[in-house]
């Protein structure tokens, strides 16, 4: 992974993933931090999740972050390895958007399905990252 990015930066993409959604263009993002795509998705994607579980920001606002980051980290797959724990992280996401399968109707998706699930994914990749 290249040196690590601000959290003024990250935040700053944060808000254009939530201004822009599926139209968001990283290209600027890179040239000016000069960093690879799929470090910057992989270091945005880790900073949401941090952000998440410390409960500096809420599900809604990691969600609509991560949903907005999709297309270009499937991009990014199309011509290499799939960034993780981007892609991780978006799943992580998306399972807390709705019950699962064997929920009670009285569970909360985000903390039952989200939560963990990104504590496991931080535990798992850190390591390997830092």
């Amino acid at each position: 992974m290249s040196r690590p990015m601000r959290e003024a930066d990250l935040y700053l993409v944060m808000l254009e993933a939530i201004e822009e959604g599926l139209n968001i263009d990283l290209q600027p993002f890179c040239e000016r931090l000069q960093v690879e795509r799929r470090d910057l998705l992989n270091q945005v994607a880790i900073a949401v999740a941090r952000d998440f579980l410390s409960n500096k920001r809420d599900f809604e606002f990691g969600d609509e972050v991560m949903n907005a980051l999709i297309n270009p980290i499937v991009d990014v797959s199309m011509h290499a390895e799939m960034p993780q724990p981007a892609f991780d992280i978006y799943q992580a996401f998306d399972a807390g958007e709705y019950l699962h399968t064997g929920d009670a109707q009285d569970v909360c998706p985000r903390e039952k399905h989200t939560r963990p699930g990104l504590e496991n994914i931080l535990r798992n990749h850190l390591p390997t990252l830092e």
